[in-house]
């Protein structure tokens, strides 16, 4: 598939790069992620442009068919700021992807995120909301009545929301000391290998991974879901 996509939203804290590693980048094949930051936030070594290097990012578009540009909340405003001294820039990008959470102030600025878009010239159609973090046992309308109480917002939203569920995943990752993609890539058959544990801790440590993994593939089912219904 050849497609640029940004994910955007003034507000921090709002799961713009688990968006964009978690949902995104395993289900669009052969594609990279540029991270547009200049505050190690993820802790990570991974490289990260500034948006004022604007030039060096739009040259990383079309290092790929498929590139998504996550842009953090430090460089959002550089990021538009660039943008619109670079003339037509926003139309290299085919959709804008828009999480959204729960608090208020965070609805609040993913809708001033949207208008500021559209006021730059991008078309409602090229928006797409991700309602992430959201509990099961409640009502989306309920959950994110600021954001859907924005007539285009609600337009953009269409029938059919995008969601991603909340999930401990992270926090028992950040228990285990791993990172996603160890768990993620991890294809063993840890039933034949705990039975065959020479030591307690061994088997509770494949023990532990197991159960990592059985969450893990509960969540990227809800994000299989999500994926379809952005619609690309």
């Amino acid at each position: 598939m050849y497609i640029k996509l940004a994910v955007v939203n003034n507000s921090g804290n709002v799961g713009k790069s688990t968006i964009a590693k978690a949902l995104l980048k395993p289900r669009l094949a052969d594609s990279e992620i540029i991270k547009v930051e200049t505050i190690n936030t993820d802790g990570t070594n991974d490289e990260k442009l500034s948006a004022k290097e604007f030039d060096e990012i739009i040259k990383r578009i079309d290092d790929v068919d498929c590139t998504i540009i996550d842009v953090g909340s430090s460089n959002i405003e550089q990021f538009l700021v660039q943008m619109n001294e670079y003339q037509g820039s926003h139309d290299l990008i085919d959709y804008f992807i828009v999480p959204v959470v729960k608090e208020t102030k965070q609805q609040e600025d993913s809708i001033q995120t949207i208008h500021n878009l559209m006021a730059m010239g991008v078309d409602k159609e090229r928006f797409k909301v991700v309602f992430n973090q959201a509990d099961k046992d409640t009502q989306i309308e309920k959950q994110y009545s600021i954001f859907l109480s924005d007539k285009t917002c609600k337009q953009i939203v269409g029938k059919i929301p995008v969601v991603v569920y909340h999930n401990n995943i992270f926090n028992i990752l950040t228990k285990m000391g791993m990172k996603y993609d160890d768990v993620y890539n991890d294809d063993r058959d840890f039933r034949t290998l705990i039975r065959a544990a020479g030591t307690k801790e061994e088997r509770e440590e494949l023990s532990n991974l197991r159960t990592a993994k059985m969450l893990m593939n509960g969540f990227n089912s809800d994000l299989d879901l999500a994926f379809e219904n952005l619609s690309f």
